[in-house]
């Protein structure tokens, strides 16, 4: 129950203050959710290329990269999960990748994930609200997301934020 209420709450709060910008490390970033995160044995996190330094909120950006790396780990079946993140430098933007080898979703859920309270199976550890609060941290920030996925092969979480 308390992570339900937290994640109203912290989905609640996106967006109603002022988004103070400040310069935040990726790398660093991502260093301290793997060391925050439980990482199972069978689970390698890879990335693929540096990370950039962004215009953000630390404390949202941190939101952001560790729902989706907790959701990759989470719903990761095989024996040995995969979790590669990347990065490419585009025009205007960064674009980001998670991508797991784990159940996959099916493509009629696609768009229903990012919506607050919808989950795929019921899990108790689970309150479905964290790529809800993901898409409201990619919105605050203009930037877009989406997903590709196959079922038990994996899932692609893409997302865009601006340059400097």
């Amino acid at each position: 129950m308390d992570t339900l209420i937290n994640g109203i709450l912290e989905y609640s709060t996106i967006g109603k203050t002022k988004v103070l910008l400040y310069d935040v490390d990726l790398q660093v970033l991502i260093d301290t959710i793997l060391s925050i995160v439980y990482v199972p044995d069978h689970v390698e996190i890879v990335l693929l290329n540096p990370l950039p330094v962004v215009q953000g909120d630390k404390y949202r950006l941190q939101q952001l990269f560790q729902n989706l790396i907790d959701n990759a780990i989470k719903y990761n079946d095989k024996e040995k999960g995969l979790i590669e993140i990347n990065v490419e430098e585009l025009s205007s933007h960064w674009q980001f990748s998670i991508k797991d080898n784990g159940l996959g979703i099916d493509k009629p859920y696609f768009e229903k994930i990012f919506n607050v309270f919808q989950k795929l199976e019921n899990n108790v550890n689970s309150s479905g609200i964290g790529l809800s609060i993901v898409k409201k941290v990619v919105e605050l920030y203009q930037g877009e997301i989406w997903v590709e996925s196959q079922l038990n092969l994996g899932t692609t979480f893409y997302f865009t934020l601006p340059k400097k």
